[in-house]
């Protein structure tokens, strides 16, 4: 089997392997998890001789750190999630990969196993080798990225650490070095439960979300006519979700919202709450419930010496490199408030992740363990 084959059929493995995020949603089973996946991985780094540690998120739900020791002076992480999206309504089978017209198929084949695929099948190659390495190599692959984050939270808490980190992600092997950040929480408000018949002898909890909304939306248009980032814009807020009341001959004693707010690098999450509550000071009779995600933005300097070297590869091997800004949030976020400069960066169209016939371009993921292979020893 050619390097190239060995490749395609590692990913074609980890597509194989469910690895859906319950999403919050009350899913279970060993496809809603991120275990067997995980085994595989472990399996495949210790094939390779490379050190492991497998780490417990939650329950069925692992972390798999890898290292490689050359005895060089700077660590490079390599980081890649093992979750994705659910299945529900794809357009092709989700597990049974297949590739054709040089694309491979199946769900997670972009967003993310194939930078999965291309930093285990590299990172195994090289390490046959480790005289060769200019870098140490931290290569993790980490739970729960597509809901909470929580994968990446937990590897910095148990020590991860870098000089420099690549997360894996679908970027069409362009580096992304900013992007936004996300804080997202709920806003309840209770009032008390009456006949609808006699509303006057209850307090309707969905009016008082209604002043609540009113002035969360003019706060939203505030935001978006404020300071800028050059890149990234302003920051924004949505409320996407509501829900309130029992049924309607009740009037409501609870509802609540959910908010979505995306940050610029810098913000922390203490400012953003702060700032939404003041805008809410005379509205009595609601709480925060504390964020279920909070992740802040990245801004890697386009001066960063790694980031540069990076780049050079890239150019020298796909002709050009571009390098660019980004409106999601990913566990680069972490990584950056944890002290490692971290940049996107992987094979794949985020147009294509998520989608009902996802896939990868084969090509571009041979190119990103050229790309990558280069970087680490040249």
């Amino acid at each position: 089997m050619s390097n190239d084959e060995s490749l395609v059929h590692l990913l074609a493995d980890l597509v194989a392997i469910p690895s859906m995020n319950p999403m919050g949603r009350d899913r279970s089973g060993a496809e809603y998890s991120e275990e067997r996946l995980a085994a595989y991985v472990s399996d495949y780094l210790r094939r390779h001789s490379i050190d492991v540690n497998t780490s417990e998120v939650a329950p069925h739900r692992p972390n798999v750190i890898g290292y490689v020791d050359a005895g060089a002076k700077q660590t490079v992480l390599l980081e890649a999630h093992l979750d994705t999206v659910h299945a529900d309504n794809m357009t092709i089978e989700p597990f049974s990969p297949k590739v054709l017209d040089g694309r491979l198929y199946g769900r997670g084949a972009c967003d993310t196993k194939a930078s999965l695929a291309s930093f285990l099948h590299t990172v195994g190659t090289l390490a046959k080798n480790a005289s060769t390495l200019k870098f140490n190599i931290v290569i993790a692959a980490v739970s729960d990225e597509e809901y909470g984050f929580t994968g990446a939270r937990r590897a910095v808490e148990n020590g991860l650490v870098g000089d420099f980190g690549i997360a894996g992600e679908p970027t069409q092997l362009r580096i992304v070095r900013a992007h936004k950040g996300v804080v997202r929480w709920r806003i309840i408000t209770k009032g008390t439960a009456a006949h609808s018949a006699y509303p006057d002898r209850g307090d309707n909890a969905i009016y008082t979300m209604g002043h609540v909304l009113v002035r969360l939306q003019a706060y939203g248009s505030e935001l978006m006519q404020g300071p800028r980032h050059a890149e990234l814009g302003t920051p924004t807020l949505s409320v996407g979700v509501i829900e309130g009341g029992q049924a309607v001959n009740i009037v409501p004693d609870r509802c609540w919202i959910e908010i979505d707010r995306r940050t610029l690098p810098g913000e922390t999450e203490n400012e953003i709450l702060q700032s939404a509550e003041s805008v809410l000071q005379d509205v009595s009779k609601y709480e925060f419930e504390p964020p279920h995600i909070s992740i802040g933005g990245i801004d890697v300097s386009p001066e960063n010496p790694l980031l540069q070297r990076l780049a050079g590869v890239i150019e020298e091997i796909n002709g050009e490199c571009v390098i660019e800004t980004a409106q999601y949030a990913t566990n680069a976020g972490v990584y950056n408030q944890s002290g490692i400069p971290t940049i996107v960066f992987g094979p794949g169209n985020i147009a294509q992740a998520h989608t009902a016939a996802e896939y990868v371009e084969v090509d571009q993921v041979i190119r990103c363990c050229e790309i990558l292979s280069r970087f680490l020893t040249t």
